[in-house]
């Protein structure tokens, strides 16, 4: 069984490829309609080639992340509660010490700063790859609802 604190990291590092995934490609999905059935088989490996070095970059990001809050003398767990605490309830009813709100938010700038790193790399891969990103994200989004791709 996992610990409560593998859980909340875990739950972490969810939450913040969301967040991540979101922020990168948010603005350029494409209606569902338009999308092509079919791509050439280059395409194809240049997208599993891509999706690996997303995926790699997402995973060293994290651990990154999970350094930067722990650095801050903040742990996972506290961090991931006081972030939906903000979010549900607002930053400024946050139920922590003025320590840990402090810690909280060095730990938010860093992880942001991070994410925005992380989402530089990703295009990058995505590029170095042979893609744009609006292909990448098309191919990802046929993955995702096309049987046949």
């Amino acid at each position: 069984m996992f610990s409560k604190t593998a859980h909340f990291k875990k739950s972490f590092a969810f939450l913040v490829f969301i967040f991540a995934t979101l922020g990168l490609f948010a603005q350029m999905v494409p209606p569902a309609q338009t999308l092509p059935s079919s791509y050439t088989d280059k395409e194809l490996k240049q997208f599993v080639k891509a999706v690996a070095e997303v995926i790699e970059i997402q995973e060293q990001s994290q651990l990154g992340m999970m350094k930067a809050i722990e650095d801050n003398n903040l742990s996972v767990e506290r961090f991931n509660e006081m972030l939906m605490e903000g979010q549900t309830q607002g930053q400024e009813n946050i139920d922590a010490s003025e320590e840990e709100l402090i810690a909280f938010t060095n730990s938010m700038n860093e992880v942001q700063m991070l994410q925005m790193q992380m989402q530089e790399k990703m295009m990058k891969a995505i590029t170095d790859n042979g893609l744009e990103i609006n292909q990448y994200q098309n191919i990802m989004q046929s993955y995702e609802v096309n049987e046949e791709v």
